[in-house]
């Protein structure tokens, strides 16, 4: 298992690297919400998940959750480097229209 890592790439790209799974979105970034507001307030924002090794519902419902929680405070972001697998969950979910990919 590696555990979710977030970096800020630059001033509005926020890197997801490890996994997006059931055992690490409990701690996942708990400020999420206020640092992607506070880097939106500068320029676009873009969460690029190429480091992100192992993603499940629960992955998808973080992103889901982050989605819901930006957009109630008018916060916009995109997913960039999406991986397969979570495209997949969100097609089966029958959410991937919701989902913001560059």
């Amino acid at each position: 298992m590696q555990v979710l890592k977030v970096s800020n790439e630059s001033a509005n790209v926020f890197l997801l690297s490890g996994d997006l799974n059931r055992i690490t979105v409990n701690s996942a970034w708990p400020n999420s919400v206020e640092e992607i507001k506070q880097a939106a307030d500068k320029q676009p924002v873009t969460l690029d998940l190429k480091k992100i090794e192992h993603v499940d519902t629960a992955g998808l419902a973080w992103v889901m959750n982050l989605l819901r929680d930006c957009s109630a405070q008018n916060v916009a972001f995109t997913l960039k480097h999406v991986p397969q697998t979570l495209i997949n969950l969100a097609k089966i979910s029958d959410v991937e229209e919701l989902l913001p990919l560059q």
